[in-house]
């Protein structure tokens, strides 16, 4: 069963793809790459060196569907149109007033996956 990865161009997405990769590899499950970007992000995706990297050792880029709803909803209905055995998503800390104005994609991803959902955080020496 596939190992699915939600990425983001952030310290955080990067944290979740290394993770994802050391799964993959440590398992010899096959790896998928949702990006979590908006219209305006995805072509910065193509020049990402880590996310190509990952495509080159053979990870596998699963694309939003045009006109798709919210990041976290299409990475939910990817995970299980794709049978996933486990996400991997990076979280950080915000505060409660900013989870309350703006939400949690990671509390929505948590709360509504069906596979075991796997939260990276940042080493703090690497932010």
């Amino acid at each position: 069963m596939t190992i699915l990865v939600g990425y983001k161009r952030t310290p955080e997405g990067q944290a979740a793809l290394d993770h994802g990769l050391e799964a993959a590899s440590s398992t010899g499950a096959p790896l998928a790459i949702f990006p979590l970007a908006d219209r305006d992000e995805a072509a910065d995706l193509r020049e990402d060196a880590a996310l190509n990297a990952a495509i080159e050792a053979g990870a596998t880029l699963l694309q939003s569907t045009p006109g798709g709803g919210h990041p976290a909803e299409e990475l939910l209905d990817t995970a299980a149109e794709h049978d996933v055995a486990l996400i991997v998503i990076g979280v950080r800390n915000r505060s409660r007033v900013s989870k309350l104005l703006l939400g949690s994609d990671a509390q929505s991803i948590i709360l509504g996956a069906t596979a075991p959902v796997l939260t990276v955080k940042v080493a703090s020496d690497e932010r």
